[in-house]
């Protein structure tokens, strides 16, 4: 099949690519030149922003084992009318992906069920306990992308200092999150003027201060490519360029709802408990620091970290409330609210991509996965259109740039 798409404005981070042209779409690759044979379909993209496709490194699938929350069909529809045609499955379901088997059967049911790319990330420690390592060589052969304890801590060094000497090898990304878990047990929101104003117990910066230092200094002893998920205070992201410009081995990324929504959230929506997160919303100055690691690099990305959670879960006293909220459908109009185009996009796709192992770029040959969308125009959030099964949405009735026309997957118009 041949697609042409005409007239965009074609925009790619990886190679600096930014001018008005034509893009042609021939067997499943891109093409910039105009192919022999005949156009199938021709697509106007006059006013839209044509670039590859975005790639997600943090969506929990809920699938197998939480189908009430989510499935495979509807995370995937959710990530279409995202930009999103390729999603880094997080370990946390149930069964935890935790062993060879899993990984297959994840693997392959995704591609029947799934209507986008599904990557697997693998367990670190058996059922994310933190205790005993998981079968990482056998779930890395059987088609694992990299290894992740998901939101969970290993609050056991040694267990940690183990478990990456042992991935080293594979020369695969192990992707955790920083905090204390002593610090974290009773925390409900970020400390600071509005934990103190709406009486809930606040989550000090110092939690992720510690949890990053910790992770810091093992991947400089191990050497092992450590990526840091839900990069969330400014300390954390001051210590991570330290760190980078020191030659270690470690990287790190953010949410998207962490570079624009902040604490107040938490008191402006009247305690509504889909802003409760887990790490939580941060402060004005946090926020803005975070951005600036996008900004300036120090940060490759920003995660959707698509958590969808069901009413029983969610409609409940605040500190009571399951952290996590919805994000596939509103990561990119939530970028583009604080940081400008290209930031955004190597944020989405170009940085995750590169984690990843993966191609996206505007180049002859690459994968055709495409995104095409007008930056200028807006479009309302309502939870109520969501393709996803759950509907535990923060930013309901906000405003969001970048209304997206056009994806391709796989050589296919998919939107």
């Amino acid at each position: 099949m041949t697609l042409l798409l005409e007239g965009g404005r074609l925009v790619c981070t990886e190679t600096g690519l930014d001018r008005q042209g034509d893009l042609w779409v021939q067997d499943g690759r891109i093409s910039t030149t105009a192919p022999s044979q005949e156009v199938d379909e021709v697509i106007d993209c006059r006013g839209l922003v044509v670039t590859p496709a975005l790639v997600d490194l943090d969506t929990r699938l809920s699938d197998p084992g939480l189908t009430w929350r989510e499935d495979m069909g509807t995370a995937g529809q959710a990530a279409i009318r995202g930009g999103f045609t390729t999603l880094l499955a997080s370990p946390e379901a149930d069964p935890v992906t935790d062993g060879p088997a899993l990984v297959r059967e994840l693997l392959s049911r995704s591609e029947r069920e799934c209507p986008v790319q599904v990557l697997s990330a693998a367990a670190l420690t058996c059922k994310l306990e933190g205790k005993d390592l998981a079968e990482l060589g056998l779930m890395l052969e059987a088609g694992a992308a990299v290894l992740s304890n998901a939101q969970r801590l290993v609050t056991d060094s040694l267990v940690l200092r183990n478990a990456l000497l042992y991935a080293r090898p594979f020369d695969r990304p192990v992707l955790l999150r920083a905090g204390d878990a002593e610090l974290e047990s009773v925390a409900v929101m970020h400390e600071g003027e509005y934990s103190a104003l709406a009486g809930l117990r606040g989550l000090p910066a110092a939690a992720e201060e510690l949890g990053m230092a910790r992770l810091i200094a093992l991947a400089r002893y191990t050497g092992t490519h450590i990526h840091v998920l839900g990069v969330s205070t400014a300390l954390a992201v001051e210590q991570l360029r330290r760190a980078k410009a020191e030659g270690v081995n470690i990287s790190g990324s953010t949410t998207a709802l962490h570079c624009l929504l902040e604490d107040r959230e938490v008191l402006e929506s009247g305690y509504d408990s889909n802003t409760r997160l887990n790490p939580p919303l941060r402060s004005a100055s946090d926020r803005e620091a975070v951005c600036r690691g996008l900004v300036d690099g120090t940060l490759l990305g920003a995660a959707s970290a698509h958590s969808p959670l069901t009413r029983v879960e969610k409609e409940l006293e605040y500190a009571y409330a399951e952290p996590g909220a919805l994000g596939l459908e509103t990561a990119l109009g939530a970028l583009l609210s604080v940081v400008d185009l290209r930031v955004a996009l190597r944020a989405l796709s170009s940085g995750p991509a590169r984690l990843l192992g993966l191609q996206r770029a505007l180049v002859d040959g690459a994968p055709a996965e495409l995104v095409a969308f007008d930056p200028s125009e807006s479009w309302t959030v309502d939870p109520q259109q969501s393709r996803s099964r759950s509907r535990n949405e923060p930013l309901a009735g906000r405003s969001l740039p970048g209304n997206i026309q056009v994806v391709v997957h796989q050589g296919r118009r998919v939107l």
